[in-house]
């Protein structure tokens, strides 16, 4: 029980000690890790997981990343909502809006979604996309509502898509590698692009902090290697991933670690870009 607090408990409630450490960061890759072969194992056959699906999770991610966004304005002092406090207890309304128990309920809705759009046979992804949309207003508009920085969340956003697009448009041009071909690379690069300079101008500029345990290794030692870093190894990662595709028949299994990849990169890169807003 003390080993659990310590690793596991502590580092949700207590205050000034970040939210990750290597112990629950190894537990939560392995738990990702284990459900996706899961999912995978149990939708597989249902699901095409291509860019039509991913765009579909978009509303899921904003809905996720935008909780976590109220909840750290709870714990800076902004804002404050009645029976939502950082806890441990999942009884607690204030556990589901931070890791691990938002990524549960957000988890558990998607599933929610899936199950709307399969109403008729068939899984319908723009009816998962508007379940989405529905869950997710509320949260990001509130967000929004509670913004006194647009500028420097407007500015981080136009470099952001300056920096991706133009670095699969060299890659596109400049090399035997047609990246663009999948429509799911961009959005790998693109959420590693949001994630690593997002970060860097918010512990740059402004006091926050990066609590993922190898994200703040490489930011101590400098910002822009924290960039290079995720964008080279998201680069590689869509290159193996499509190289890998041709030797294998079942093309969804690539597909479908591509959209996880992807996802990973926007939850954790939205959280920074929209933290931006409100300094």
């Amino acid at each position: 029980m003390d080993f659990f607090y310590e690793f596991f408990v502590k580092p949700m409630v207590v205050p000034g000690i970040q939210g990750y450490n290597l112990v629950n960061t190894l537990v939560f890759i392995f738990l990702l890790v284990f459900a996706c072969a899961i999912i995978y194992k149990s939708l597989g056959k249902k699901i095409i997981f291509n860019h039509d699906f991913f765009i579909s999770m978009l509303p899921y991610i904003f809905f996720g990343v935008s909780l976590r966004v109220i909840m750290h304005q709870i714990e800076s002092g902004k804002i404050i909502i009645p029976y939502i406090i950082k806890t441990a207890n999942p009884l607690e309304l204030g556990f589901w809006f931070f890791t691990p128990g938002i990524w549960f309920l957000t988890f558990f809705l998607v599933i929610v979604g899936l199950l709307i759009g399969n109403i008729f046979g068939k899984i319908d992804v723009k009816k998962v996309f508007a379940f989405g949309l529905v869950i997710c207003l509320i949260p990001v508009l509130f967000n929004f509502l509670n913004y006194n920085n647009w500028f420097y969340f407007i500015l981080t956003g136009i470099i952001i898509l300056i920096v991706a697009t133009g670095i699969l448009k060299l890659i596109n041009k400049y090399s035997s590698y047609k990246i663009l071909d999948d429509k799911l690379n961009y959005f790998i690069i693109l959420g590693q692009a949001i994630d690593g300079i997002a970060s860097a101008i918010a512990v740059t500029f402004f006091p926050f902090s990066e609590q993922h345990v190898f994200s703040a290794i490489l930011i101590d030692i400098h910002p822009v290697l924290f960039i290079v870093v995720k964008i080279i190894i998201a680069v590689l990662l869509c290159w193996s991933l499509d190289d890998y595709s041709k030797e294998i028949k079942d093309k969804n299994l690539i597909f479908f670690i591509k959209t996880v990849i992807a996802i990973l990169g926007l939850a954790t890169g939205l959280g920074s870009l929209l933290k931006l807003g409100i300094i």
